[in-house]
């Protein structure tokens, strides 16, 4: 860069001189070009040849200066002539890597006896060399502390960038940019509907921009195996459907000129898991916009599961309260209907009472029963659901819940033993069996029940559909229900929950073409006394 803007600045001295001499007739002018032209010479050859040299070019350039001003140089020439020299040996010792105090400390003494060639009286030259000599040391000794200050800030930014444990890329999008603006010549608003429009703009863009380098860090989040293959030119194909939109972003931010960027960024990685990237850029480029993007990369993958999570959490409990009110709603109706019934009719019947009531009385239990529930899956989560301990006659439980439900199944065909449980807790469980398989099973229901060493089993069967593979798993989540059947989706869940309270379980399996959820509890100890029976049911 160095030899290219010396040759550029060169010819350009050059060919000011030229003019102003063919324009006055001064030959002194066009002999003065002689200079800048042998100095754009020596540059232009070493970038034809391919070697650029910035300290050879220097020291080269500062020798022609120093000949030509000995050979051609009068009084008006020869301070200009020491200015380029000091100015262009201390440049000149920026590119010098070894032995630099003997290299400067040399300069020095030319410096001191150059002008001593120059045609002038003797006391002049050692002045003119002194001063010379001294102001070559001066600047050498600026330009070196500016450089030793820079080198250091580009060494320490240089560790910061690799050894950062944050994800670091630096990106050149210089050429994207451009290629962006030869295309589009409309209004600057409009820039982001016509990449849109145009998505083989957008490709061809992202096709020109380079990735120079990236840290450690960088090439593990984006699981990078090969990083020879990572940098240079990215491949258009990374823009997709998926990714369109965020690459037209960048290309919007760099068209408008902004010096920081932010997007979310979705990409698939090897596995072809889904992960979410925070990309933030600034443009540090001293010159080019857009040559150099530092982009920081952060996965953000967990906060979007989380909210994702927190988004279907709000749509349960959306859902749940819309639930929870149709299930209250529809028999708290039927009971304002039931008693207003009876309130305004003078000329109804004591049977024809007797049996309104008795419909009254079912549907606040209806509801009473979900307000249980609904209180055990409160309770559940901070451990404070109350549960005794006591020997408990299932098939009496189990027909004490079949009449409060006027419901009938197969029943076994001998009794289990008894189990260690809470009774009021053991109906609770059944009554949410029963009425799952009422509705959500086919019409004929039957219960089986035994015994094993230490507990004894219990079984809800049907012959309905049965719950779908995928939905199986989940059947025993909170307000999860299966096939839009309504309900509030707590049953199961409670029951489960319940069973494992009293130290047993509840499974569901397929099986012979049959729903079963299989219920087991703790077997009593035959020397306890019993202390529960179907009479206790609430």
């Amino acid at each position: 860069m160095v030899v290219r803007v010396g040759a550029a600045a060169a010819w350009v001295a050059a060919a000011i001189f030229l003019a102003a001499g063919a324009l006055t007739g001064d030959d002194g002018l066009i002999l003065e070009a002689l200079g800048p032209i042998l100095a754009a010479t020596l540059m232009t050859t070493q970038i034809i040849v391919g070697y650029e040299d910035g300290g050879l070019a220097l020291f080269g350039s500062g020798m022609i200066v120093a000949i030509w001003a000995s050979a051609f140089g009068d009084e008006g020439t020869i301070v200009p002539a020491a200015v380029a020299l000091v100015l262009i040996s201390s440049l000149a010792m920026l590119f010098v890597e070894r032995h630099r105090m003997v290299v400067a400390a040399t300069l020095a003494g030319a410096m001191f006896a150059i002008p001593h060639l120059w045609d002038m009286p003797v006391e002049e030259s050692v002045v003119l060399g002194s001063i010379t000599s001294i102001s070559f040391v001066m600047t050498y000794l600026i330009l070196g502390s500016i450089q030793t200050s820079l080198l250091s800030m580009k060494a320490r930014y240089q560790m910061l960038f690799e050894e950062s444990p944050a994800a670091l890329v630096e990106e050149d999008w210089s050429a994207a940019l451009a290629y962006v603006r030869s295309e589009y010549s409309g209004k600057p608003n409009r820039i982001r509907q016509f990449l849109l429009a145009y998505p083989t703009v957008v490709r061809r863009a992202v096709g020109k921009a380079k990735i120079l380098r990236a840290n450690d860090a960088a090439l593990d989040l984006l699981e990078v195996s090969d990083p020879t293959r990572f940098f240079g030119y990215r491949n258009p194909e990374v823009v997709t459907d998926e990714t369109m939109d965020s690459f037209v972003s960048r290309l919007v931010s760099l068209y408008e000129g902004n010096r920081s960027w932010e997007r979310e960024v979705a990409f698939r990685n090897r596995s072809g898991d889904r992960r979410w990237l925070l990309y933030k850029s600034v443009d540090t480029s001293a010159g080019v916009p857009g040559s150099s993007l530092v982009v920081g990369l952060a996965d953000i993958t967990h906060m979007k599961d989380r909210n994702e999570a927190m988004a279907e959490v709000v749509r349960a409990k959306d859902e749940f309260i819309a639930s929870v009110s149709h299930e209250l709603r529809t028999p708290l109706t039927a009971v304002i209907g039931i008693t207003s019934e009876i309130a305004q009719s003078s000329e109804m019947s004591e049977e024809e009472r007797s049996e309104l009531l008795h419909l009254v009385a079912g549907q606040a239990a209806e509801m009473a029963n979900l307000v249980e529930d609904l209180l055990v899956a409160a309770r559940a989560d901070v451990g404070t659901v109350p549960v005794e301990s006591q020997r408990v006659d299932l098939m009496a439980e189990l027909r004490a819940t079949l009449e409060g439900l006027g419901m009938t199944v197969g029943m076994p065909s001998r009794p289990p033993p008894e189990v260690i449980a809470d009774p009021r807790r053991v109906r609770q469980i059944l009554r949410n069996l029963l009425t799952n398989a009422s509705r959500y099973g086919g019409p004929n229901r039957r219960v089986t029940a035994g015994s094993l060493r230490d507990s004894v089993w219990l079984e809800m069967r049907d012959d309905g559909e049965g719950i779908p593979d995928e939905e199986a798993p989940r059947i025993f989540e909170p307000y999860v229900t299966s096939g839009g059947g309504g309900g509030v989706g707590l049953g199961l869940s409670v029951a489960r929950q319940l069973a494992e309270l009293m130290g047993g379980s509840l499974e569901y399996e397929r099986s012979a073409g049959e729903s079963v959820f299989r219920l087991q509890l703790p077997l009593a100890d035959a020397r306890e006394p019993a202390l529960a029976s179907h009479s206790d049911a609430v």
